[in-house]
């Protein structure tokens, strides 16, 4: 017989677990940080990293290091770094383009989509406007990046356009009116005017904003419920 200490010790832990617990007892085994570990996890973390310090920071060693595991944990999940960058740029997608487009799908009325929209680009839990920025700073130096960030922006913009056109806009002005609202949001974040407008300020913009992006007046009792419950949500933070 060949001795196997590795298989010797396993079963003899066994036959110790199987003693101290009682036979057909489940053994506990304990957990490790690389157990906890999941491809959300990893996929948080690198979203992290480049929002604060950018594409290049985004290395798989660091990574490990920030998460208290070896390298060997992450090819759990990701073939390499690409696979783990793909996995960021999918998320965004999903998080930052589908959130928009479901704002003003299968809406009633213009109010109800325009002010949809708004509540999108004021809750960050569905919008990261963090992330799309380090997307597109990433971008400028990735082609491939930045087709796909072309694509996604002019996907938005043709669904707001859309929007537009079913409450009787010509389709030319309901493109223009799509590209001014989603561009200027656009800005906006990137400026990073939220620094310097509280959100109390920033609604008080919001009858101008409506008329601006629609050419129409907002009920002033639409405006007030809207206002209020923004206003709510944002102390309850």
């Amino acid at each position: 017989m060949v001795w196997l200490p590795g298989i010797a010790k396993q079963y003899s832990l066994v036959w110790f677990h199987a003693t101290l617990y009682g036979v057909g007892m489940s053994i506990p085994r304990p957990q490790t940080r690389t157990d906890r570990l999941s491809r959300d996890d990893w996929i948080d973390a690198a979203q992290a990293m480049l929002v604060e310090s950018g594409i290049d920071a985004v290395q798989i060693t660091v990574l490990a290091r920030r998460l208290g595991v070896t390298r060997g944990s992450f090819y759990w999940h990701f073939d390499s770094r690409e696979s783990l960058l793909a996995a960021i740029t999918d998320r965004w997608r999903n998080q930052n383009t589908n959130v928009m487009l479901d704002a003003v799908a299968g809406v009633k009325t213009l109010d109800e989509g325009i002010l949809s929209l708004f509540s999108v680009w004021t809750d960050h839990t569905r919008f990261d406007p963090d992330l799309d920025q380090a997307v597109r700073d990433w971008a400028r130096h990735d082609q491939t990046l930045w087709a796909r960030v072309r694509a996604e922006d002019n996907s938005r913009i043709s669904a707001v356009a859309e929007f537009f056109e079913r409450f009787g806009y010509e389709k030319t002005e309901a493109f223009i009116r799509a590209r001014v609202i989603c561009l200027t949001q656009m800005s906006y974040y990137a400026l990073r005017m939220e620094q310097d407008e509280s959100m109390t300020q920033r609604l008080s913009y919001l009858e101008a904003y409506f008329r601006c992006f629609t050419g129409r007046d907002l009920l002033p009792d639409t405006a007030d419920r809207y206002r209020g419950i923004l206003l709510r949500e944002a102390a309850a933070e």
